[in-house]
């Protein structure tokens, strides 16, 4: 019986990816060419900066701050394949290089960094398509040229959620459906993740993010663009308590992304049926605030708070199988 579920969730998942593309199967899986940064039509006025462009045009990647630079690692590439590629940009010089890449094809993970290590967490592993979720746990230290195994995951998920708060790592929801409501928790040292608190309300391709010590878990879905969820909830992992309700969102998003802006959680992009979203909304005293609009919307980017800017980095712009190399930053503080 899990084995179908799995199946199921697999293959709901796959056909939202796959639905602009016109494919049905991990074999077959191509994408349009890749839609340039300028694209007409989304051009907002708000004061930005565009960017040195992702170096590799990718969809599905995750994203993160290490050691003063922007880490981009995985993802999906135009022609609908998997990536292990990691690319490292600095926010001084506006250039970006070459990380060293991953020892396994991997997109919809979760990335984060913990001390002066960068860790990747979970997500699908195959040549195309969704291929399977992993339980696998990556980090990558200074001056290092390859990627250690960490503990794993108790059970394979993507299209999770990782932060890095306090002195731990969390991972949150994902698929399969087992995952939905799971957390996890890895403290470095400890030798094994230890289960925390269930969601109060099950998601994947959610967002999360850090923020005056809580995790934040923004938006998401469960098995199609039409189940994208308003609701937040966050938690502190130093108590014993629970998931806690938050204000909700003014939209809907899955596969969204988000991260700590000026001291507050900012969650930006996402696909719903009519298209992708363009909105970017940060969380105020009582409420989620619109602050912003992407000048080319997308899901499957990485969001990263580098100071008082919000970057917004690759990602696909049009439902399902799409790619980007756009980088933008706004100012948001």
């Amino acid at each position: 019986m899990r084995g179908d579920r799995d199946r199921r969730w697999g293959v709901i998942l796959l056909t939202a990816m796959l639905m602009v593309a016109g494919c049905s199967s991990d074999d077959d899986a191509t994408a349009p060419a890749t839609v340039p940064t300028s694209s007409p039509g989304t051009a907002v006025a708000e004061p930005r900066d565009v960017l040195a462009p992702l170096p590799l045009a990718r969809t599905e990647v995750a994203g993160t701050v290490w050691r003063g630079l922007v880490a981009v690692v995985g993802g999906i590439t135009a022609d609908g394949a998997a990536s292990n590629q990691v690319d490292l940009y600095d926010p001084a010089t506006d250039r970006w290089r070459s990380g060293p890449a991953l020892p396994l094809l991997l997109h919809h993970a979760g990335t984060a960094a913990l001390g002066d290590r960068l860790y990747v967490v979970g997500g699908y592993s195959s040549r195309r398509g969704l291929g399977q979720p992993v339980a696998t746990v990556l980090s990558l230290g200074p001056g290092e040229d390859r990627w250690r195994e960490e503990p794993s995951l108790s059970a394979p998920r993507a299209a999770l959620g990782v932060v890095a708060v306090g002195d731990r790592l969390v991972a949150v929801g994902g698929m399969p459906a087992e995952g939905l409501r799971r957390t996890e928790v890895l403290t470095p040292g400890a030798g094994g993740w230890r289960t925390g608190p269930d969601l109060l309300e099950a998601r994947e391709h959610l967002a999360l993010a850090a923020s005056g010590g809580r995790v934040y878990a923004i938006g998401g879905r469960v098995g199609s663009l039409e189940s994208n969820v308003r609701s937040v909830e966050s938690w502190d992992p130093s108590t014993p308590g629970g998931w806690r309700p938050e204000p909700m969102l003014n939209d809907s998003r899955g596969g969204t992304a988000a991260s700590e802006v000026g001291g507050r959680p900012c969650v930006a992009g996402g696909e719903e049926p009519a298209g992708t979203i363009a909105s970017v909304e940060c969380l105020g005293a009582d409420r989620w605030e619109r602050v912003a609009t992407l000048r080319t919307a997308r899901h499957g980017l990485a969001v990263v708070g580098v100071g008082n800017r919000l970057h917004a980095i690759g990602g696909g712009p049009t439902p399902g199988l799409s790619v980007s190399d756009a980088h933008e930053a706004l100012p948001l503080g």
